[in-house]
């Protein structure tokens, strides 16, 4: 006779402790549909596609992406109830109609759900037992559109070789106490105490001291859901694959584009690795043991699909382009004979003397963090060479152009997209944040900006976004600020030094308003 079991009364680790719902940048299908388009799939528009997350948690990462595509179909799983909860609260105050959340187990997914564009298992797959992990790989087969791609992450060696051995001491020492709470100060107090315990002389005291750094960083719900969970299992790439080829699916990219590279590593090294390699996987294989490296974030698509690993510039065709990256010297020198370095918010350079690649990376840097066609790309930054450029060799040097947007895609220096966000670049006369923006502020939840990213914001902007629905103009809004000062909800400072001066303190609000609402309008929270 079998048994039914009511899911709702299942309680799990994480009812009792939430894990941190967060987007996740590299999980959104804009990633994933432009990493396909770029190998060669035809992937579902993600305007109109359907979505599947094992492990939805609070809907931090699904929320976001139902809000912005409003005309596409999301649907999460996730065994914990408290966290299907949260994300039921947040999709009726949004009222979102394209989306629904299922406090259900992944062993329950089946084929009457139907087929999915896009599948995402993020931070799931290495705390589940064997059979779950066969789950979503079934699911990530049996579940997944003829062009679909499927993305999983997991624990790798041989970097977590090193991560597990902390692991298992903290799971010893904390198998004495039986509070959850208590379990996850103990497992601090021990690594603190190792770590000060070993000479740092030594390459164990270095590791203990390394793993004590990132302990200490870690939120309780990270390092209980990360360390010290019963099951945490994880694997070399090649083992994995081996697995996922018993599914009949096959590796199609990392979700970073830029760790498949052996160009990364110094010439000898990647002469070698190429030497050794027969395929993609033991490149990628050989990579880890370089790297030493702990984490990986896979995507999948159907074993029979060709896949055109030789990218060059016609692989860019259809595709968005963005970039952060800025030029360092200015008045920026466009002649054949001035080499020019482009520089990211984050330190990531790109040099070049070619013309027509300068004036685009100048264009794109006065359009960021938008993502904008080649075609107008191509007219902009030929009317920023000069107002009737023309050139014999145009559909040459376009190619060069695209080949160099290549190699700053594969540092990170420029990306590509299948899709833009409906956001303003510039500060309106009555600025307006996002219903969803708003919300997440209020509550404390991470914020999610258009482009799928973390946004953190300083005091001053989180007494702005309260008050930003668009009806106030910027006089109304610097009302608002003095109104905070003076009640003492927001303390202004100068050089960490907190100011009394009311004519000083008006003059920096003054400032700061309009700062303040720049880097809102940067970081892809403005919709007005």
């Amino acid at each position: 006779m079998k048994i039914e079991q009511d899911i709702t009364k299942i309680k799990t680790s994480y009812d009792e402790i939430p894990y941190k719902s967060n987007p996740f940048v590299q999980t959104h299908p804009d990633r994933l549909a432009t990493l396909a388009h770029l190998f060669g799939l035809t992937p579902t528009p993600i305007t109109s596609c359907r979505v599947l997350e094992l492990g939805c948690a609070g809907g931090g990462n699904l929320i976001p992406m139902a809000f912005h595509l409003p005309e596409s179909e999301f649907v999460g799983v996730d065994l914990s109830g408290r966290q299907v909860k949260q994300a039921l609260k947040t999709i009726e105050y949004l009222g979102l109609k394209n989306i629904r959340v299922e406090n259900a187990s992944i062993m329950d997914i089946g084929d009457s759900w139907g087929t999915f564009d896009y599948i995402i298992c993020h931070g799931v797959y290495s705390w589940v037992s064997d059979e779950v992990q066969d789950k979503i790989l079934t699911v990530s087969s049996r579940n997944l559109a003829p062009q679909g791609v499927a993305y999983v992450s997991y624990n790798t060696y041989p970097g977590w070789h090193l991560r597990e051995m902390v692991r298992n001491m903290m799971r010893y020492h904390i198998g004495q106490f039986e509070d959850t709470n208590q379990r996850i100060e103990q497992a601090r107090a021990l690594i603190d105490f190792l770590a000060g315990s070993v000479s740092t002389e030594s390459y164990y005291g270095l590791m203990l001291k390394s793993e004590l750094e990132l302990v200490n960083k870690s939120l309780n719900s990270y390092l209980f859901h990360e360390h010290l969970e019963d099951v945490n299992t994880p694997s070399y790439f090649h083992q994995f694959i081996e697995r996922v080829q018993r599914y009949d699916l096959q590796y199609l990219a990392e979700a970073d584009f830029s760790t498949m590279l052996s160009s990364a590593f110094p010439g000898d090294v990647a002469e070698t690795l190429n030497r050794i390699s027969s395929n993609v996987i033991q490149t990628e294989q050989y990579m880890d043991f370089l790297r030493n490296r702990f984490f990986r974030q896979t995507l999948l698509c159907h074993k029979g699909l060709s896949l055109n690993r030789k990218l060059d510039a016609d692989s860019l065709n259809g595709l968005l382009i963005s970039s952060s990256a800025s030029p360092e010297t200015k008045p920026i020198d466009l002649s054949p004979s001035q080499k020019q370095s482009f520089r990211t918010p984050s330190g990531l350079t790109f040099n070049t003397d070619f013309p027509l690649t300068k004036a685009v990376l100048t264009v794109l840097n006065e359009h960021c963090p938008m993502a904008i066609g080649q075609d107008r790309l191509m007219r902009a930054a030929c009317q920023r060479l000069d107002e009737n450029h023309t050139s014999d060799n145009m559909v040459e040097e376009w190619q060069t152009v695209r080949q160099d947007l290549l190699h700053c895609y594969s540092l990170n220096i420029a990306e590509f997209h299948t899709w833009q966000a409906a956001f303003e670049r510039k500060v309106s006369a009555h600025p307006k944040v996002s219903r969803l923006a708003a919300y997440q502020f209020a509550r404390g939840q991470t914020v999610a900006n258009h482009r799928h990213e973390r946004v953190t914001v300083d005091e001053i902007g989180k007494e702005l976004i309260r008050v930003l629905d668009g009806k106030l103009d910027h006089k109304a809004l610097r009302e608002h600020l003095n109104k905070c000062v003076e009640e003492g909800v927001l303390v202004i400072r100068q050089d960490g030094v907190f100011l009394t001066d009311q004519d000083l303190v008006q003059q920096t609000l003054n400032h700061a308003l309009g700062q303040t609402l720049k880097k809102l309008a940067d970081a892809a929270l403005l919709v007005g």
